[in-house]
């Protein structure tokens, strides 16, 4: 069969983005594939996509960002408005980001690493992952519904959604995978070249945001506070998560991903909206 290594660039990358967006949502991708990989059984190159996930995800707050801030300009209530624009994110998502942390809030009822595992498994949703869930959504519709100009709404989403596929990446490759099967395991280990390719994309992404998006006037204390500040927390915030699972469950999970992804955009929310609050 041939691979990707095979292909063209121009289907190589419809490939990736296959997989990025097969992967981070619901959306079907069969339009992309490449017509090798139509009604074939290849395996996907999931790890080499990795590349275009902050690219998907500030896609995802942008649209989010975008429609909660204009159905407020439409006279809906603003909670209402947020609530509208994450009922669509979860839509578009599946909410596999979400489903990752009640299950990883729900492992820490768990005593050893085999039982936090096995927990994570659990279909079953308990409470910890009930309370995670409605803060997680309480905060994020907070500062939605706190946003009343498009443009900084689809800035502070657009980073958020970015940094927080990005800060994942992070995890993958500070410490290794906790089981020897699933999904998460085949993105290990990250290549180093698909890996510096991700993280120069989300200073790119971050900065065109910000110059494209940004309302006030743009010097260059905005600049380092729309770029290196978000970076920097979401980097944070992934080594935070990363320790975390290492100590407790001897590595990453797609659950511990999840959880990473919605902590970090949730953080980069909060702390972007708090400085035009």
């Amino acid at each position: 069969m041939t691979s990707s290594g095979r292909l063209s660039i121009p289907d190589t990358l419809r490939l990736h983005l296959a997989c990025g967006v097969g992967l981070l949502t619901r959306i079907p991708v069969g339009w992309l594939l490449p017509s090798a990989y139509k009604n074939s059984s290849a395996s996907w190159p999931l790890a080499q996509s990795i590349w275009c996930w902050p690219l998907i995800g500030a896609g995802i707050g942008i649209c989010t960002g975008g429609l909660s801030a204009v159905l407020q300009c439409r006279h809906i209530p603003p909670l209402a408005a947020a609530g509208i624009a994450l009922g669509m994110q979860i839509l578009v998502t599946g909410g596999l980001h979400e489903d990752g942390l009640a299950d990883t809030a729900d492992s820490s009822g768990g005593m050893t690493p085999e039982r936090k595992l096995e927990i994570m498994r659990d279909s079953r949703i308990g409470s910890y992952g009930v309370l995670a869930l409605c803060l997680a959504i309480l905060i994020r519709a907070g500062v939605l519904s706190s946003i009343h100009s498009i443009a900084l709404a689809c800035l502070i989403c657009g980073i958020a959604g970015c940094l927080a596929r990005g800060a994942f990446l992070v995890v993958t490759k500070t410490i290794p995978p906790a089981r020897p099967d699933g999904l998460a395991r085949s993105l290990y280990p990250l290549a180093q070249r698909n890996l510096t390719i991700a993280l120069a994309g989300i200073i790119c992404l971050c900065i065109l945001l910000t110059v494209f998006l940004m309302p006030a006037p743009l010097t260059v204390a905005c600049l380092l506070t729309f770029i290196v500040f978000p970076i920097l927390l979401a980097l944070a915030v992934a080594l935070l998560i990363a320790r975390y699972a290492q100590r407790k469950l001897g590595g990453y999970t797609g659950d511990i991903l999840g959880a990473c992804a919605v902590i970090t955009e949730c953080t980069i929310m909060t702390a972007l909206s708090a400085l035009f609050y």
